[in-house]
């Protein structure tokens, strides 16, 4: 009898353990010591509230999946969405497949329908970079004031934001002011500097009373004075983005890596020249291809300054190529012309992404 009260025993403790799992009420009474008998085991077993959370369980899991709210919303968002989008393919993708067959023809509007152009290959392409000196010198000279401009206002801007990261009277009246430039447009600020930059304007005005009338150049006569006014207006045109995007930066720099080089003695230039600026990196290479992009097309002031003289020696890759388009009629070589632009832009700018790319495409998890 004594092996069989074991068995049973254990049977009567492993059911009290299954009827605490399921039924989810004590089944010893902790304070007495005294436990449920068989019965009651029973009762728990077969009590509503055990089985009612099993048959729930077993029931959602076979009912079919209703779609929620979010998920109607968004297939009624991507329905909305998708005849703009449509729109806007064709108006950006239709226009780009027209100017590249064009850009393979010898048409002109004066020479009927584009469908009945000749066929010429890659003769504009190779016109432009072979025989073309005006395209090449018009390309160079694109570089060397973008380079000259992005220098200046890099150096300009980061100045600035270094000065503006401390307090000072005045400071957000000077901040809205330092942005103001970056908010008219190009052919206003063309058209302004052209009138201060005339002979008898306010710049060779306050010249003639500092240093003399000799001393005052005639601005638009001579080519090196002609690329100094294209300089300095897109300088103080554009500055200001400089300024905006690496004032943002510094004011995101975590302090620990500041507050450690300090703790092992850097002296704040040193901070500033391997701590600071390596952080800013990413900051700072967007932000000048970002302006290298608006360079490549710069035009407007440009146009509204010396209209690329005197003589050619102003004329820049988007002044020429309008030139050729619009003035020329040569409608397919201009097209040629920029989709070399195009090529030589996206290989530009993805040469200036390279140091950040892998920091760019990291995978954060």
């Amino acid at each position: 009898m004594a092996p069989t009260a074991g068995v049973d025993r254990r049977a009567s403790v492993e059911t009290a353990r299954t009827a605490r799992l399921v039924g989810g009420r004590p089944l010893f009474d902790l304070d007495f010591g005294v436990s449920m008998n068989v019965r009651h085991i029973q009762e728990a077993l077969t009590a509503p509230q055990a089985i009612a959370p099993t048959t729930a369980l077993i029931a959602s899991a076979s009912a079919p999946a209703v779609p929620t709210t979010a998920g109607r919303t968004k297939g009624v968002v991507g329905y909305l969405a998708a005849p703009g989008q449509i729109v806007s393919l064709i108006v950006l993708v239709l226009p780009l497949l027209v100017a590249l067959y064009m850009s393979f023809t010898d048409w002109t509007p004066t020479h009927g329908s584009l469908l009945n152009a000749s066929f010429v290959g890659f003769d504009n392409y190779s016109d432009l970079l072979m025989y073309d000196s005006r395209f090449v010198e018009a390309v160079v000279r694109t570089v060397l004031i973008g380079a000259v401009c992005l220098s200046l206002e890099f150096s300009l801007g980061l100045g600035l934001a270094v000065l503006f990261l401390r307090e000072f009277r005045g400071k957000a009246i000077f901040f809205s002011v330092l942005l103001t430039p970056m908010m008219i447009l190009p052919v206003v600020v063309g058209y302004t500097f052209w009138m201060l930059f005339q002979s008898n304007g306010p710049i060779n005005q306050v010249i003639t009373l500092l240093a003399g009338a000799s001393y005052a150049p005639a601005w638009f006569r001579s080519a090196p004075f002609a690329i100094a006014t294209v300089i300095i207006t897109e300088v103080w045109h554009w500055t200001p983005v400089f300024f905006l995007i690496l004032l943002s930066g510094l004011n995101a720099v975590p302090e620990n890596p500041v507050r450690a080089a300090v703790i092992l003695g850097a002296n704040p230039r040193q901070v500033f020249w391997r701590v600071i600026l390596p952080i800013l990196k990413p900051v700072i290479v967007v932000a000048f291809v970002i302006r290298a992009m608006e360079v490549v097309k710069l035009f407007d002031e440009v146009f509204m300054l010396t209209r690329g003289g005197p003589g050619s020696s102003t004329e820049t890759i988007s002044l020429y190529i309008y030139k050729l388009a619009f003035n020329d009629f040569q409608l397919a070589y201009g097209a040629a012309a920029a989709f070399l632009v195009l090529v030589g832009t996206l290989v530009l700018i993805n040469m200036m992404l390279l140091p950040i790319r892998d920091q760019l495409l990291k995978e954060h998890r």
